[in-house]
């Protein structure tokens, strides 16, 4: 069955008779059908599963999808989420629209696809592959709304990951090494590369994103021993190098997690026995209330087995797959805008230096004082630590755990020749009246979010137009500005070893080097007298 005849035949009914006819696709799991746009520009298909959880051991390999029971599946609701794993309180801080109702499930592997009504097997398209952020443990697929990027002539995916303790718990067993999300990842990939061509996609223009913990997703794919399923990627405020993407192993995490319920294992199967038993409410909601920091890991070696990680976040390299790949990768403004706001009197009797120090790098009381001492001075001089510095703390924890692990990330993507790198800062804010871009900011201007409605007014819509084509022009050609545009009144330059030209994303459009040069020499310094003390660097 075409897709092109297929979708063709349900535009003309649509258009000239004014009777919705959705779409059909056959796969090799069945027919699937899916929804027609109002305005009949692209069709949606919902839900697909790409594979599906182990219900005997929820937390190790996803087995392939059997096919579908019905005659045709209904690919209409989009909304189901892999079990969330962090405090009601936290979720608005890593996941755009987190609040968004979806029913929890294991049966959660699943993506969404988003057509133009002229892909075909005969016009195939390029296609993204979009990561949804949320520190790991939080988001899904179904909040994302890419129609603007659609109508650019792309194909948009968005995928469902395990989360939490089904997705990240790195254990001494062959079975569950740890990074099961990103091997669901992984698996969706592999489903892309074998089906996308029958919704009118090209297998072999693929281009993976991600923003936050998505962004990083993306970049560890690139860093996997696994095969190359795209041939571009980008990277939006998010790296494996970024302090929240990576974790030390806690081999005793499935132990802990029994525990919390009243289950006293005496060893990791026997744990792993209990919680494939307990519901998943309840063993995601032990994870958020204990705060394990389940998360991409350097997986323990076992004979017979592959992992996807097995080297720390400052030593990956893959040059075969890194070399003469396209990348797109940049950061907002103030990552961490608004981090201070809920801080009451107790946390400035603190030090932040000394504490965000201290949690990340393993040093001596002495140096430990010092290191914290020189960043003190660097971002607040002689001024005690209080109310009167907020700017300025939330610029250290922008700096110390987004923007600098950006900058070293395009320093290693250089040393492996990847090519071209775009590199940019998205600065716009509209009319609001702060001091920069928060981390998720822009993704309201990609993405709709159908709880919240960016303003129309001329400057917004003029911003969608621009991030939208600038992004969607990467998928197509790896080359955000590739031909001369009114919208682009400046041509977005590459990276190299000798200049680091950026995209300053605003109002204006313009190109600058060296985003935040001082503040980065600043780090330089500090990782070359330090970085041997960083904890992760002794992960396992």
């Amino acid at each position: 069955m075409n897709f092109l005849l297929i979708c063709a035949f349900s535009l003309i009914i649509y258009t000239q008779c004014n009777v919705r006819i959705d779409p059909l696709v056959l796969i090799d799991q069945g027919l699937v059908r899916g929804l027609i746009s109002s305005d009949g520009s692209y069709s949606s298909f919902l839900g697909i599963p790409y594979a599906q959880v182990d219900i005997s051991n929820p937390f190790g390999d996803a087995l392939p999808h059997p096919g579908f029971d019905d005659e045709v599946y209904n690919a209409h609701d989009g909304t189901k989420q892999c079990p969330q794993s962090i405090k009601t309180s936290e979720r608005a801080r890593y996941s755009p629209q987190s609040t968004t109702s979806g029913e929890e499930t294991l049966d959660c592997l699943r993506l969404n696809i988003y057509v133009p009504t002229n892909a075909s097997s005969q016009n195939p398209l390029p296609v993204l592959v979009w990561i949804h952020g949320g520190i790991y443990a939080v988001g899904s697929a179904g909040i994302y709304g890419p129609e603007n990027l659609v109508k650019q002539g792309i194909i948009v995916i968005t995928v469902n990951y395990r989360l939490g303790p089904y997705g990240f718990m790195c254990l001494d067993v062959p079975n569950i090494a740890g990074n099961q999300g990103l091997k669901d990842q992984h698996l969706a990939l592999r489903w892309i590369r074998n089906h996308i061509r029958a919704f009118g996609g090209n297998p072999y223009n693929v281009t993976i994103g991600g923003q936050s913990a998505g962004g990083a997703s993306a970049l560890l794919h690139m860093y996997s021993k696994k095969e190359k399923l795209y041939n571009k990627v980008i990277a939006q405020s998010g790296v494996p190098q970024n302090l929240l993407s990576f974790v030390e192993t806690d081999i005793n995490s499935a132990i802990k997690l029994a525990s919390h319920l009243g289950y006293n294992a005496t060893d990791t199967e026997e744990a792993l026995g209990f919680l494939a038993n307990a519901s998943h409410e309840s063993v995601s909601r032990a994870a958020a209330n204990m705060e394990l920091k389940l998360r991409p890991c350097k997986e323990r070696s076992f004979s017979g087995i592959e992992s996807f990680i097995d080297t720390d976040p400052y030593t990956l390299s893959n040059k075969a797959k890194v070399k003469d790949t396209p990348i797109l990768i940049g950061q907002t403004s103030k990552e961490n805008l608004g981090s201070q706001a809920n801080n009451g009197d107790d946390y400035y009797k603190s030090d932040p230096f000394y504490d965000n120090i201290q949690e990340y790098f393993k040093m001596n009381e002495e140096d430990l004082l010092e290191a914290a001492q020189t960043v003190r001075h660097f971002y607040i001089g002689d001024q005690p630590v209080s109310s009167d510095v907020v700017s300025q703390l939330e610029s250290f924890t922008s700096d110390f755990i987004y923007n600098h692990p950006v900058d070293r990330t395009v320093n290693d993507l250089l040393k492996e020749m990847a090519y071209p790198v775009y590199e940019y800062e998205f600065r716009y804010v509209g009319d609001r009246d702060v001091e920069g871009a928060p981390h998720c900011e822009e993704l309201k201007y990609l993405f709709q979010f159908y709880d919240e409605i960016v303003e129309t007014n001329e400057q917004n819509q003029l911003m969608i137009k621009r991030i939208t084509k600038l992004w969607s022009n990467f998928v197509k050609y790896g080359n955000p500005t590739p031909d001369d545009d009114e919208l682009f009144p400046v041509k977005w330059t590459p990276v190299s070893k000798e200049s680091r030209p950026y995209m300053i994303i605003d109002s204006e459009l313009k190109i600058e080097h060296r985003i935040n040069k001082e503040r980065m020499a600043f780090w330089n310094l500090f990782y070359k007298a330090y970085g041997q003390y960083n904890k992760l660097k002794r992960c396992n």
